[in-house]
């Protein structure tokens, strides 16, 4: 036997060896359980505002612009006294050419969670989004927190 009909012969074994389909089924399933828990909580607001500027290290502004806003509030909210949200959040930020940012001004009135409870059963009953048995989900939801 020649070796280019060897080779080819070994070739088109190795091709027709390799070349296989896997299939793959996949089934979703209905969750079988649902949130029947949701706790809320009040928020205590400062009536005074809080201003803070906030220099970021290299590292901070590699993570990005979000990055940089987040940490900005962590840091004036842990400066106004351990608060835990800043409501009403508004920010200045100075750029270099490149578009990394050299410092953030972040503003706002610091707040604390308080007086954690869950949702009254009335709620719970009446509200679509937490009740699967209701057929108009979002339709209801959200004027029963308005009234």
């Amino acid at each position: 036997m020649n070796t280019k009909n060897l080779i080819a012969i070994i070739f088109v074994a190795i091709l027709t060896a390799s070349c296989t389909t896997v299939k793959q089924t996949a089934r979703l399933e209905d969750p079988t359980s649902y949130i029947n828990t949701v706790t809320i909580a009040d928020l205590d607001v400062s009536e005074q505002s809080i201003t803070f500027t906030y220099t970021p290290s290299k590292a901070v502004v590699n993570g990005g612009r979000n990055n940089v806003i987040k940490t900005a509030v962590a840091e004036a909210l842990k400066k106004a006294g351990d608060y835990d949200v800043l409501v009403g959040l508004q920010y200045t930020t100075k750029e270099n050419y490149f578009g990394k940012i050299q410092f953030i001004s972040v503003k706002g009135y610091p707040a604390k969670y308080k007086n954690f409870h869950s949702l009254p059963d009335s709620i719970w009953e009446k509200t679509p989004l937490f009740n699967p048995s209701k057929k108009s989900a979002f339709k209801d939801s959200f004027s029963l927190f308005n009234k």
